[in-house]
């Protein structure tokens, strides 16, 4: 049987699961089934906060985006603002969009239908749909990175995937949230064909990694990006990175609406963007490093992919962190100007397919009362990696969850020590368990049955109990 009460309460035994790259940042439990909670955990599984709940379980799995061929299967293969897409499997060996994989996907509120003018993976039937913000809590700084581990909760153990996977509403997901032990400071981007990309280390050390096969020029209508924030990451897969230039809309704004709210631009490596046809100027495109300084057609013949699916750009390193006031601790992509000083990204809605060259940008600083001579548009792209403080993580999964918690005011809260009993009468001989957040708290086999729930010794919020 199942209850469920506000308060929260320490527990005794940890879920463990198998050693994992890393450091641990947070993880990530979804109960899939109508108004199953959705938790987040700062210790590994010892304490939970609830920061939302599903409005529609998942039943399927469906085919999936080409990308998601970069990562294994029971990984995250997608992060963004708009929605989380877990793999489960794949119809074929290799990489590709020849390669059917299978995805289900976890959605924010604002996306339970999609959009007008929406282009991404759309779930269906694949989708848990959460009555979460998409720019929010997991959609935002507690969301996962590409390629984390995601186990599914048996017998209060955790599990991983198993192969060919579908969705069982009732079951529950709990996403590993771990960074790379490695850490980047940012990487820059030189906007010129021929130009390089570079990856800058804490310690002052760099390397070039790739090359910069086409320039992006201008900017474009991505999803989610009305929720994401100028300068900030809107997605990160195995084939994309997008930035977003539009400023962030309340929630429930819908996109595609009669007022355009929607800016961005897009990273791809040549095999992707090559597979996909993609020539808009509203993507730059990069290769290899073989090519640094020679240029490259972004159409031109790759054999296999070489960035896809790799750190630091498309796999395990970049989420959707950004903490508002805070760029030290956020991912935040700057622009160079004609080779000058970094400055922040331009703020700048809708497709606008020449908004980083001279006359446009000419416009919009003339628009803000800033008259520029600019000569050569944008020269340099960097996205700065964040300094990570789990004391803000921390504050922000805590208002979150109080949040949350305010807005369930269908959920009759309780204080103090309370009583948890069975629904009927247990035999005195047998032994109870009950069960925290899937998390053993206590047992019982006397008379009567019932665990003493003492809830002053954790913050508020919604939580499960099971017997």
């Amino acid at each position: 049987m199942l209850h469920r009460a506000i308060l929260a309460l320490a527990l005794l035994i940890v879920l463990t699961v198998p050693c994992l790259g890393g450091e641990e940042a947070c993880r990530i439990r979804i109960r899939n089934e109508p108004d199953g909670l959705v938790q987040v955990s700062l210790d590994g599984g010892s304490h939970w906060s609830t920061v939302g709940r599903v409005k529609h379980p998942a039943n399927a799995r469906i085919v999936g985006f080409a990308a998601s061929a970069y990562v294994a299967h029971g990984t995250v293969a997608a992060t963004a603002v708009h929605g989380l897409r877990i793999k489960t499997g794949q119809y074929s060996l290799g990489v590709g969009k020849a390669q059917k994989t299978m995805l289900f996907s976890i959605e924010p509120r604002e996306f339970w239908s999609i959009p007008n003018g929406y282009g991404g993976h759309q779930p269906r039937s694949s989708g848990i749909y959460t009555d979460i913000s998409a720019g929010h809590s997991i959609f935002r700084n507690a969301s996962p990175y590409v390629g984390n581990a995601v186990y599914v909760e048996r017998d209060h153990r955790l599990q991983p995937l198993p192969t060919d996977y579908t969705p069982v509403e009732g079951e529950t997901f709990v996403i590993v949230v771990t960074r790379p032990d490695k850490r980047v400071a940012s990487i820059n981007f030189d906007n010129k064909p021929g130009g390089r990309v570079t990856v800058n280390y804490p310690d002052g050390s760099s390397e070039v990694i790739a090359s910069v096969d086409r320039p992006v020029r201008g900017v474009g209508r991505y999803d989610g990006t009305t929720f994401t924030g100028v300068g900030a990451v809107n997605t990160n897969h195995g084939g994309v990175l997008t930035i977003s230039t539009a400023t962030t809309c309340a929630p429930m704004t819908v996109e595609g609406g009669d007022q355009e709210t929607r800016g961005g631009f897009m990273i791809q490596p040549r095999y992707h963007a090559a597979e996909q046809g993609e020539t808009s100027p509203q993507v730059m495109v990069i290769g290899p490093l073989a090519e640094v300084g020679r240029g490259h057609a972004a159409s031109a013949p790759q054999a296999v992919p070489h960035l896809e699916g790799t750190p630091p750009i498309f796999f395990g390193n970049i989420n959707t962190t950004r903490y508002w006031g805070k760029p030290g601790h956020s991912f935040v992509a700057q622009v160079r100007i004609d080779e000058g000083e970094w400055e922040d990204m331009p703020e700048i809605v809708g497709k606008v397919d020449d908004a980083f060259m001279p006359a446009r940008l000419k416009e919009y600083f003339a628009a803000k009362g800033r008259s520029r001579d600019i000569k050569q548009g944008v020269t340099a792209i960097r996205l700065r990696f964040p300094t990570y403080d789990r004391s803000l993580l921390a504050e922000d999964v805590a208002r979150e969850a109080s949040a949350y918690a305010a807005r369930a005011r269908e959920i009759k809260p309780v204080k103090g020590t309370i009583a948890v009993k069975p629904s009927r009468a247990a035999d005195g001989n047998r032994l109870v368990r009950f069960f925290l957040d899937g998390t053993l708290a206590e047992m019982a086999n006397g008379s009567p049955v019932q665990w003493n729930w003492d809830t002053t010794r954790a913050s508020n919020g919604l939580h499960e109990i099971e017997i």
